[in-house]
């Protein structure tokens, strides 16, 4: 039995934003073809807009297309094992996930799956990011410069000028 490769559209195939093909990814995808059944998994719910989106760039060689299904779990991590177990289900031996997000790879890797982490700078998410520091900002920091902006715009004299 050739064993399967799963591969994460968006983040992997498919910018997060703006919808434009990942040229590295594409090469993978295309690589992958030689050594194993290559299939899609996408967090998107509309097959159809999903399917097109593949047509229109030239991924048509995956037996699989594995959908967000909307009786998954909200969690991430917990629908990525859905779909992966999916697969199993439709005779795939699952090898190896290639996840953009880290959380959900090392979930996957908890689970006893394979995963090849894809990050890039440029198309990763930024929440993915090794660097990304997510700070809250205080919402008495976020008053005071409201505030202050607003002092500013009282003393400024031009929005009260006659215009000539």
């Amino acid at each position: 039995m050739t064993a399967t490769v799963a591969i994460v559209i968006e983040g992997v195939l498919q910018r997060e934003v703006g919808n434009a093909v990942i040229g590295q990814g594409q090469r993978l995808y295309w690589g992958l073809m030689e050594a194993y059944n290559v299939a899609l998994l996408t967090d998107e719910t509309n097959l159809e807009l999903v399917q097109h989106w593949l047509r229109v760039n030239g991924f048509n060689k995956h037996p699989y297309l594995i959908p967000q299904n909307l009786k998954d779990p909200q969690d991430p991590a917990e629908r990525r094992m859905r779909q992966v177990s999916r697969l199993r289900a439709a005779g795939c031996n699952v090898e190896l996930v290639i996840e953009p997000n880290p959380q959900i790879a090392a979930h996957l890797m908890a689970n006893g799956i394979g995963v090849l982490n894809y990050l890039h700078p440029n198309y990763s998410n930024p929440r993915f990011r090794p660097d990304y520091q997510d700070t809250v900002t205080p919402w008495s920091e976020l008053v005071g410069e409201v505030e202050r902006q607003r002092a500013l715009r009282e003393d400024d004299p031009r929005p009260h000028m006659e215009i000539l």
